[in-house]
């Protein structure tokens, strides 16, 4: 058997996230977002602290998903831009910051065409979210996507967990 192409892997991966997004819709409680202005996703709640104050900042998530994050970090006072490369899921994040009343940049792009489609040196943060940096066939070539849409003294900051964690049950949660 021959391996996929770099081509047919991104296709199915992007084939992979598209069907999630009503999933997603429904199961991250998006609502919440839409009903409380202050209301926070899990992560940046978790991360605040980490993070530090981010107001004021250009900031860019890439990966974003729908994008309840990325308003999050918007909430906290950051000029939000979202990278993603699934059309459905930024549908999703496109509609929830427009419910929210929240100005944030959604861009339809791969990551590794991160620099092409946002520009260099641009953001003070670089941001990733849970499950993101499972999925890239070369960290070290992201490492240079992100340096490059850094500014001078940017920072990245990257929330994951191990990819064992997600095949694991907790019977505690579950209840």
């Amino acid at each position: 058997m021959e391996p996929i192409s770099r081509a047919e892997a991104l296709a199915i991966n992007r084939a992979n996230w598209d069907s999630r997004v009503p999933h997603h819709e429904r199961g991250y409680g998006l609502e919440r977002f839409r009903e409380d202005p202050t209301y926070l996703s899990a992560e940046a709640r978790l991360d605040r602290a980490r993070l530090g104050d981010v107001a004021g900042f250009d900031v860019v998530h890439l990966q974003c998903h729908i994008g309840h994050d990325t308003l999050s970090l918007a909430r906290l006072g950051a000029r939000m831009t979202g990278l993603d490369f699934s059309l459905p899921a930024l549908e999703v994040a496109r509609q929830l910051a427009a419910d929210c009343g929240a100005a944030i940049d959604f861009v339809h792009a791969e990551v590794h065409d991160a620099v092409a489609a946002l520009g260099r040196e641009r953001f003070d943060l670089v941001y990733t979210g849970l499950g993101a940096l499972c999925w890239l066939p070369d960290v070290r070539r992201w490492a240079s996507i992100v340096a490059a849409l850094l500014r001078p003294r940017g920072r990245l900051f990257i929330r994951e967990g191990h990819p064992v964690l997600f095949a694991l049950s907790d019977a505690r949660a579950d209840g």
